[in-house]
């Protein structure tokens, strides 16, 4: 039985179904960012979940729009449970927990480009009565990550709060270096993945994606590649640099494979038009990403 491991590299639906399967006893922990979330099982059956002070279904839902950290399983169970939160069906908690995903995915795409868990949230105005419960609890300013610590109302509503305070210009929203480079990492490697696949085999394909992983793998780096897309587990408080550091070998396997199949051009054609969208700011970051050495 897997005890250890990294979500990028087994899906939170696998890991349960494996729990399931095995008749297992005991907590199954969840380290994502700065959250922690818990699945406890007795003899293959899932007795309940928890983040922070919340347990039941929704708690167990709310771990699966987790998509990057580590878990550990360790056969030890609480002496009791809170009243009521016990005997899930894992079923129904995977439906839920794909159904929030799916919704949280689709809000992510109506906010601005480079919202994220790692984009400052602030104020618009200031309040002198009727203050909205979000930005009471927002403050001066937080990541998404920390507002939803602090509010405790789950990520999947924070969210949606979030959408509908900043459609009606009550929040703003502010990107860091770090947050736009992050950003741009994700948009080129999934745009050029995508269009190589676009035109090539399978095992091609294929073998592209194990490239990348064996690299991240070699270099003890929390990024994974699944169906094309970049799983970054990387620290929310890595600078620049380390950023740059540990991208800058991604891009250059991606591009140099590509390369020897379909020639430089291919790798213009693609990063241009993205090149072109983007402020001048991330333009400058490309050329720190493609211009250095990626090897020392």
């Amino acid at each position: 039985m897997i005890t250890e491991g990294s979500l990028q590299d087994f899906a939170l639906p696998d890991l349960l179904q494996i729990l399931v399967i095995g008749k297992a006893s005991g907590t199954l922990t969840l380290r994502s960012e700065s959250r922690v979330g818990q699945f406890f099982f007795r003899e293959g059956q899932l007795v309940t979940a928890r983040v922070g002070d919340r347990w039941g279904k929704q708690a167990a839902a709310e771990q699966f729009l987790w998509q990057t950290g580590v878990f550990d399983f360790s056969a030890t169970l609480p002496d009791n449970f809170p009243e009521g939160t016990g005997d899930l069906s894992l079923d129904a908690v995977t439906h839920e927990g794909l159904r929030q995903l799916e919704r949280s995915r689709t809000l992510q795409r109506e906010l601005p480009e480079f919202f994220s868990a790692r984009t400052w949230v602030f104020p618009m105005q200031l309040y002198q009565e009727s203050k909205p419960p979000l930005v009471e609890a927002l403050g001066s300013g937080a990541t998404f990550a920390e507002l939803v610590k602090r509010w405790n109302q789950g990520e999947l509503f924070t969210l949606e709060e979030v959408l509908a305070l900043y459609k009606a210009d009550q929040i703003g929203l502010s990107s860091s270096p770090e947050e736009q480079l992050r950003q741009l990492f994700e948009r080129v490697s999934v745009e050029l993945f995508g269009q190589f696949a676009s035109i090539s085999g399978v095992k091609m394909v294929e073998s592209l994606e194990h490239q990348l992983n064996e690299e991240a793998r070699q270099r003890a780096l929390t990024l994974r590649w699944r169906g094309g897309k970049p799983q970054d587990g990387l620290s929310a408080a890595a600078t620049k640099e380390q950023l740059l550091e540990a991208y800058r070998p991604f891009i250059a396997v991606m591009t140099e494979f590509i390369a020897k199949v379909y020639g430089e051009t291919f790798i213009e054609r693609v990063v241009g038009p993205i090149l072109e969208e983007v402020p001048a700011p991330q333009r400058a970051l490309w050329e720190e990403l493609s211009s250095l050495p990626a090897h020392p």
